[in-house]
């Protein structure tokens, strides 16, 4: 129950994020058509458990990964967003793959579209020796929120200027959060 809680605290969070940021905007701003964009972030993520390595050093898991996503926006301001995901990293060799759907909204002004998004999906961790939280690899159901800034260089290519993003996974006793920082490269589509 305590995932349920996690994911609509964090629903209702970025609404009324939304609700402040829409109720601030003056009727002179003028927002540009933001296309669908495909983008390649890589990410160093950060998790919440830590390994006892030896008997006075604790270790934080650390991966370095790739995202490749999709974000399809015929319903702009809001955008359906699909991603795939792979890291890996220390201690113990552990990997992280995972497949995401879900909803975003974002608004394009000038060059710039920040961008906020909610999603779910499956997700698969394993270790090289097959020691991290469980005997062997384990799939389960996994919660993210991201925000993040694109900036259009060309009309075709862009740049992920920053993103963050909180996954909570259902490893553990409690579950498992990860915390992601990135930046990548973004193509635009046009219709």
């Amino acid at each position: 129950m305590s995932w349920l809680r996690y994911f609509a605290t964090h629903v209702i969070v970025i609404s009324l994020a939304e609700c402040v940021l829409c109720a601030q905007v003056q009727k002179e701003v003028s927002y540009d058509w933001a296309p669908d964009v495909a983008a390649a972030t890589f990410l160093y993520t950060v998790d919440d458990y830590s390994l006892q390595i030896s008997s006075s050093s604790l270790q934080r898991t650390r991966l370095d990964g790739v995202e490749v996503e999709y974000a399809w926006r015929h319903f702009y301001p809001g955008e359906i967003v699909g991603t795939a995901q792979y890291s890996e990293g220390e201690p113990l060799g552990q990997k992280l793959l995972s497949t995401e759907a879900g909803v975003g909204y974002c608004r394009s002004f000038s060059r710039w579209t920040p961008f906020v998004r909610v999603a779910g999906g499956a997700i698969r961790t394993s270790s090289g020796g097959l020691m991290y939280l469980y005997a062997g690899p384990k799939w389960g159901i996994a919660f993210a929120t991201s925000a993040g800034a694109d900036y259009q260089l060309t009309p075709r290519w862009g740049v992920r200027a920053v993103q963050f993003e909180n996954q909570y996974l259902p490893y553990g006793s409690r579950g498992s959060v990860y915390w992601s920082i990135g930046t990548g490269i973004t193509y635009h589509f046009r219709p």
